[in-house]
């Protein structure tokens, strides 16, 4: 198990070993939720990634190709 120290800021690093598996990189956008005594943090979903691309397109397809494009980015860094 990973941990982590508060900053004085309030600020936390993801360790490196779960920024990788997670493919967190500079600028990934994540959800912040308290679950009992938890803190959990979630990569956003892809389908807000999507928000407005569906505006007279097939939303599907959109949303398909999206998930064609991390799924072959996240391939090329293995």
């Amino acid at each position: 198990m990973e941990s982590a120290t508060v900053s004085s800021k309030g600020q936390i690093a993801i360790p490196k070993p779960i920024r990788t598996a997670l493919n967190l990189n500079q600028g990934t956008k994540l959800t912040v939720q308290i679950r009992g005594t938890e803190i959990v943090l979630s990569k956003e979903p892809a389908w807000k990634k999507l928000a407005g691309a569906g505006a007279g397109h097939d939303l599907m397809a959109a949303f398909a190709a999206n998930k064609q494009r991390e799924r072959e980015r996240e391939d090329s860094r293995s």
